[in-house]
């Protein structure tokens, strides 16, 4: 955590297995919550499906010393299990199917590692292994330690042998090592195979299959009697082909045309409508069409990516208000965690500079209209006055940050379902096309044409503060006047005073409690959503109009390069042309069962493995 130099290797390695690590003794139900949302955000930027990703219950050796331990570890682990499933599930449904069936196993990392160090032939690395065990993990080891010497220095290696393989069943390395084994021969397999299977389809096996079969056939139809045809045949077939791809094209833009028409029309109208959710009736319509019904929840986060921002910028304003309303600056949450450092401080040193001026407790609960008569108190509704807008510029540089992070994370899963759906067209393409055409081996290679473009971007901005506004008040002056008064028969003046109300300028300001300035960050954010549901629907377009673009090229290029086959093998046909076709025929034959085979290659290993 934190070290992003390798955490940027770790992005491009979406083919590896990994470990994700929770921390068993964290008691803290907020810590936890926080955990939590933390494995979240690891599984969100490593990409891919969490099937990779085998879950270990760290530090589970802190049960060992409840009272009624094993009950405790085992009421934890199932609790622990269910806590990461749920949170997995809520936030990545794409992978639901990945998330019911993942692996969560139990581990006490320190011991496991004192267990290996036990062993080292090295007496003094060995003893200070066995020092620690005894140390901090003497009730792993309590009833071996009661046979053993009072300073490790005189352990035997039988000693230490003991002591390494309690500590190694203990900590369940034995069980963690068993599972990893099984994990990585489930899924190595799966995640390199299928790749080098197709980066080789690419390079040579699509052209192989499409030399042989395309050879074979224009050759067998290169005589007089069948060139013509043949030539016929491949114009009839064109067409057809066209029109199954024109077809399918439409099939797949309509419900985002109509998802942008729909944003046009609020963005025309200046509606106040929200059409975030209307892109998930779009995904939901698309999903009951053939073949895209296959997919199941895989297309999530083409709408979900809202939810993702909500979620981020309402964590970050929440930890805010609560620091204002406690007086207790906390920023310890995993959303902060993305933002840099120095704005998070700036952001903090901010915070506590507020609850100094008194904007805590009620004040920043209730909000608080304040005026301010004399000069100390304008000054301090100035002071606040600029804290707030100082909080405002703090707030939007940090939740900027954070929410570009989010967005880079949202934008990678909208890539990849973007990418699913793609490779669904390309399958659905290929297959038909190969039902119009069998003898001309189309393929449509899925790491060349379902990539998405990834210009894709989101842009925030926020504003806040609160106005002063001058005012005017009524003073009460005490004026000293010379009165004649009755019982000095109005000959002496008696010093009086009276009252007076003297009219005076004030600075006047309604303080907004917390929810209320916070209230409007999200407003703001919620404001720019049909902007972003805007970009979203142009670019899903732009992206299926590029690979009709590049299908037709695709199909297009194969056509031609078998009409230069056919064409080549009838000027090159000679008198023996039956004597031809008897050889032909058969290496044909065997053309189209290679064929097959590299086509269904990948989808057999998957079975198998």
């Amino acid at each position: 955590m934190g070290d992003q130099g390798n955490a940027d290797v770790i992005k491009q390695c979406r083919e590896a297995l990994c470990i994700v690590t929770y921390n068993s003794a964290e008691t803290d139900a907020h810590k936890v919550k926080s955990l939590l949302q933390e494995v979240v955000q690891q599984v969100k930027d490593l990409g891919g499906s969490p099937a990779r990703m085998l879950f270990t219950l760290n530090r589970i050796d802190v049960f060992r010393a409840d009272r009624n331990w094993p009950e405790t570890e085992d009421r934890f682990v199932e609790k622990a299990i269910r806590d990461i499933k749920n949170e997995l599930t809520e936030q990545l449904k794409e992978y639901t199917e990945d998330i019911d069936k993942l692996q969560v196993v139990k581990l006490s990392t320190w011991p496991a590692l004192l267990a290996l160090q036990i062993q080292n032939n090295d007496d003094i690395y060995s003893a200070e292994a066995s020092n620690k065990a005894r140390n901090h993990f003497s009730g792993l080891i309590a009833g071996i330690l009661d046979d053993l010497p009072g300073r490790v220095q005189n352990w035997s290696r039988h000693d230490r042998t003991r002591v390494n393989e309690a500590l190694w069943q203990k900590s369940y390395a034995e069980e963690f090592q068993q599972h990893l084994k099984e994990h990585i021969n489930q899924h190595f397999p799966q995640l390199v195979i299928p790749q080098a299977i197709e980066r080789f389809n690419v390079a040579a096996g699509n052209a192989i299959t499409e030399w042989a079969v395309q050879t074979t056939t224009a050759i067998l139809s290169s005589s007089e009697e069948h060139y013509q045809q043949e030539c016929e045949d491949i114009s009839d077939i064109r067409l057809s082909l066209e029109r199954f791809l024109e077809i399918s094209d439409t099939n797949l833009k309509q419900p985002f045309e109509r998802l942008d028409t729909k944003v046009k029309d609020v963005f025309a109208k200046r509606s106040e409508e929200n059409i975030v959710d209307y892109i998930k009736t779009i995904i939901s319509e698309l999903q009951q069409i053939e073949p895209y019904n296959e997919l199941g929840e895989k297309l999530y986060p083409l709408y979900s990516w809202e939810n993702g921002f909500q979620r981020g910028i309402t964590q970050v304003l929440e930890a805010v208000a609560k620091s204002l309303e406690t007086g207790r600056v906390d920023l310890d949450i995993p959303n902060l965690k993305k933002a840099n450092v120095l704005n998070i401080k700036l952001l903090a040193n901010n915070l506590k500079r507020l609850v100094k001026l008194g904007y805590t407790a009620s004040v920043a609960k209730e909000g608080k209209t304040m005026e301010g008569k004399t000069e100390a108190e304008k000054n301090k509704l100035k002071e606040l006055n600029e804290e707030l807008n100082e909080l405002a510029i703090h707030l939007s540089i940090v939740i900027e940050d954070v929410l570009k992070q989010i967005s880079t994370q949202e934008l990678d899963r909208i890539y990849q379902a973007v990418s699913e759906l793609l490779r669904c067209h390309l399958s659905y393409l290929e297959k038909g096309a190969n039902n119009i055409a069998p003898n001309i081996a189309i393929k449509f290679p899925e790491s060349e044409l379902s990539q998405v473009n990834k210009p894709l971007t989101f842009g925030f901005s926020f504003q806040a503060g609160f106005a002063i506004t001058e005012g005017t008040w009524q003073e009460e002056v005490q004026v000293e006047r010379k009165k004649r008064t009755w019982y000095t028969l109005w000959i002496a003046k008696k010093t009086i005073y009276e009252t007076e109300y003297v009219e005076r300028s004030s600075d006047n300001a309604k303080l907004p409690s917390v929810e209320d300035l916070l209230t409007g960050w999200i407003i703001q954010t919620k404001g720019k959503g049909s902007e972003r549901v805007n970009q979203v629907a142009g670019w899903l377009l732009e992206q299926i109009d590029d690979l009709k673009n590049n299908v037709d090229k695709t199909q297009n290029d194969i056509f031609d390069r078998y009409q230069a086959r056919l064409d080549k093998a009838h000027q090159e046909i000679t008198l023996d042309y039956e004597k031809q076709r008897n050889v032909w025929q058969p290496i044909q034959i065997k053309a189209k069962s290679l064929k097959d085979e590299f086509y269904c290659l990948k989808s057999l290993l998957k079975k198998e493995l």
